[in-house]
């Protein structure tokens, strides 16, 4: 797979050696930033695969970066610092990889196919949160407008659920609807 790359780093001779090597591996370099107000702005505009990110950057440096746009973007940190506080800053802010530097051509490819992977892996993740976290507030409201039913109406639970089933039927909305309705009524 061919990824859109694009570099923030102050120093423009690391930006060009990374192009070069990301551009010998077969990848595109879709922008380059010298800062880190540059790298979101380009980063909006340009929508690449990856970005990589220097930590230390006029501006905005590359960890604040990251705060911003972590969970848009799978981010690569370029880095001459590899202080443990570091790597923790920039993990807690998205970063899916780390590349020291003097960087190896050996290096990026793999640093690229992880940060891409853990990206998907966690955009999935969080997907599948979303929509259990939505399932269980439908079903938290179905279970109270069942209990308003089996109080106002004198209903055993199956009864009460047979009840909302079939106005939801006759009513051609979802059973969430008819609880939310019942709800607003009753409760």
């Amino acid at each position: 797979m061919s990824f859109r790359i694009l570099i923030a780093d102050d120093e423009p001779l690391i930006r060009r050696d990374l192009k070069e090597l990301i551009e010998e591996i077969g990848y595109e370099v879709v922008g380059e930033a010298k800062n880190g107000l540059e790298a979101l702005a380009l980063a909006t505009r340009t929508k690449p695969d990856v970005i990589i990110l220097d930590i230390k950057m006029p501006h905005m440096n590359g960890i604040e970066v990251a705060r911003h746009i972590g969970e848009h973007f799978p981010l690569i940190v370029l880095t001459a610092y590899s202080k443990p506080d570091l790597v923790q800053q920039a993990r807690d802010a998205g970063v899916m990889a780390y590349l020291t530097k003097p960087f190896r051509r050996a290096d990026i490819s793999p640093a690229l196919e992880l940060a891409v992977t853990h990206f998907v892996r966690q955009t999935k993740l969080t997907e599948n949160v979303a929509r259990l976290d939505t399932q269980l507030k439908a079903r938290k409201k179905i279970e109270k407008a069942k209990g308003l039913l089996m109080k106002k109406e004198n209903l055993s639970e199956a009864a009460a659920y047979r009840q909302i089933q079939k106005m939801s039927m006759d009513k051609n909305l979802s059973i969430l609807k008819v609880a939310e309705t019942i709800i607003s009524q009753i409760g």
